[in-house]
């Protein structure tokens, strides 16, 4: 019976690598381009762009890619006597660092930092009271997680989850590899 365990272990563990050297195999080769095009939501609504540069193809079952976001994002609240409006446009580089679980499955993770500009509107209720508008200027930054699915060699979905305040939290969207 030890030895049927034993062989029967052995025959698991042989299979299990041959799956994850099958899965770590990197479909994104050196300067490949991946572009995605998203809707974000949370808080508001908005929509974003990003484009990823692999720069370093082959690293712990991954790669290594430099890119940038641009990205909308807008949000109201009504309160008592007002309603407050803001709207966000950030542009900002990107790193980050994807896993490769399979050929057509990806996680990543990395950060950017860029500018924001940000509107800020309040609309009161009463004609008594002038609306006012502001413009800020912020240094922005964010950290995120997601992960890409390609149900083809070049088209795919993907999803990320931004920690940031002045991006959407969730963005889901295409994406396209050249």
């Amino acid at each position: 019976m030890k030895k049927i365990f034993m062989l029967a272990l052995v025959a698991l563990m042989t299979l299990a690598m041959g799956q994850k050297a099958q899965a770590i195999e990197n479909p994104n080769p050196k300067g490949t381009w991946v572009v995605g095009l998203r809707g974000g939501y949370y808080p508001g609504y908005g929509a974003n762009v990003v484009v990823d540069y692999t720069l370093v193809d082959h690293w712990w079952k991954g790669h290594f890619t430099v890119g940038a976001y641009a990205g909308y994002n807008a949000r109201s609240y009504h309160w008592t006597y007002y309603t407050s409006r803001y709207s966000n446009f950030a542009v900002m580089p990107r790193v980050s660092y994807g896993l490769n679980i399979t050929k057509q499955f990806e996680v990543h993770a990395g950060v950017m930092v860029g500018l924001n500009m940000q509107l800020d509107r309040w609309v009161y209720d009463s004609p008594n009271i002038d609306n006012e508008s502001h413009t800020y200027y912020h240094f922005a930054h964010g950290e995120f997680v997601g992960a890409r699915y390609f149900f083809t060699e070049k088209f795919g979905a993907e999803v990320e989850f931004v920690y940031s305040g002045y991006q959407s939290y969730f963005n889901a969207g295409v994406t396209f590899k050249f």
